[in-house]
């Protein structure tokens, strides 16, 4: 009865301005409610890619490990790592230092020599400071595997057709050396030769003279005798 009372007594001006007037009082409560209402948590970088994929099976052995972010990570080496191991048990991870660039960190990879399942453990440092770290995997088909050794032959072959005709030059040059240090003494040994026998047809002259000088004079002492 009252509130019906008190409806009446208000005159239309301040009916019509009674919903504004609440509105403008609702706002700053509005406000602050907002300013005390708890932040939504920041969103930490993570990883959008990589080279191979995660679960690719490949039938090309890769030749490195390509990882996207999406935020370009911190270069920091020692706080970031790679590491590719086999199903061997044995790391396939090249030594030294990781690439960045940009979005991307890139590790290279010694030649994987063994099918089935390799793994991915990486761990780098956010733009926001915070680690990631997590595993991926990838695996390599028999093809893979014997294509790389295939591709891998040739390459020692013709390395052992170099060092072949390599030691066949240097044979060759030593033979040739010989050839001309022979070449460069048989003139020399000739000389001495024909020196030797000039001396021997001289001593010989002489010797034919002495004996021919003293027949002469044998015959000229017995003439004189007789």
């Amino acid at each position: 009865m009252a509130s019906t009372e008190t409806a009446r007594a208000l005159d239309p001006a301040t009916a019509r301005r009674l919903p504004r007037l609440i509105a403008a009082a609702a706002v700053p409560l509005t406000a602050g409610a907002l300013a005390l209402a708890p932040a939504p948590a920041l969103a930490h970088d993570v990883l959008t890619g990589s080279s191979p994929d995660d679960g690719a099976v490949l039938d090309a052995a890769p030749e490195e490990i390509v990882l996207s972010f999406n935020n370009a990570p911190m270069a920091s080496d020692s706080a970031s790592d790679v590491v590719v191991t086999g199903p061997n048990g044995e790391e396939y991870q090249e030594e030294g230092a990781l690439e960045f660039d940009g979005l991307d960190v890139t590790a290279g990879l010694l030649p994987l020599d063994e099918a089935g399942a390799y793994t991915i453990g990486f761990r780098v440092v956010s733009s926001d400071g915070h680690p990631i770290q997590d595993s991926l995997a990838f695996t390599l088909t028999e093809d893979a595997v014997a294509g790389a050794a295939a591709e891998s032959e040739p390459a020692a072959e013709e390395g052992e057709e170099g060092a072949a005709e390599e030691d066949s030059a240097t044979t060759s040059t030593a033979v040739e050396t010989d050839e001309a240090a022979a070449e460069s003494e048989g003139p020399s040994m000739v000389a001495l030769g024909i020196v030797g026998l000039a001396v021997a047809v001289a001593v010989a002259m002489l010797v034919v003279v002495a004996v021919v000088l003293r027949s002469r004079a044998g015959s000229e002492s017995g003439s004189d005798q007789d």
